[in-house]
């Protein structure tokens, strides 16, 4: 199972990669991928390479590119749907309540998806909620709102490491 939003797309091949990485790998419940980042007329812009999955970081930030995220149906029928409560962290929150009831989740080593960036989309006009529903999120999973400091110092492994990531892959050192 998996969801994409009207303004993003799925590389080709997406769909054989992730159903062979799920019958190759029957352990693992939610996989994930790299982003490519596209502007309106469907050019590249960026691209987002991610290290390992860190379920200590997922706690702290969702880093998850949401239009790479798949899952087996297990998932879904125990943990139940998207809370439609949330407007802008219904995937982190779906991506938590997955990893905090031991499904285990895997970053595979491809780009899926592509992210697309313009003026219009949710995540930038309504920032300011999502942000409020995230802080909810890290109060019920954390026991308490963090403040900002403190989320850049339990991120920072986890974003040096995708900064080597990022570096490994422009030198030619990582290959995607």
């Amino acid at each position: 199972m998996g969801y994409l939003n009207s303004d993003d797309v799925l590389l080709p091949g997406t769909l054989t990669y992730v159903a062979s990485n799920f019958a190759k790998y029957p352990d693992v419940d939610l996989v994930y991928g790299h982003r490519v980042f596209i502007d309106r007329s469907d050019l590249e812009i960026g691209r987002a390479i991610l290290p390992r999955h860190s379920s200590k970081a997922l706690y702290w930030a969702d880093f998850v590119p949401q239009e790479t995220l798949f899952w087996r149906s297990r998932v879904w029928d125990e943990i139940g749907p998207f809370d439609e409560n949330l407007h802008f962290a219904l995937d982190w929150d779906f991506l938590l309540r997955a990893q905090h009831s031991g499904f285990k989740l895997l970053r595979l080593p491809r780009f899926l998806a592509c992210f697309r960036v313009h003026d219009e989309q949710k995540t930038s006009k309504i920032y300011d909620k999502g942000y409020e529903e995230m802080q909810q999120l890290r109060h019920k999973y954390l026991g308490y709102v963090p403040s900002r400091i403190k989320l850049i110092q339990k991120m920072m492994p986890y974003l040096m490491c995708q900064f080597l990531y990022h570096w490994g892959y422009r030198f030619g050192l990582l290959r995607y």
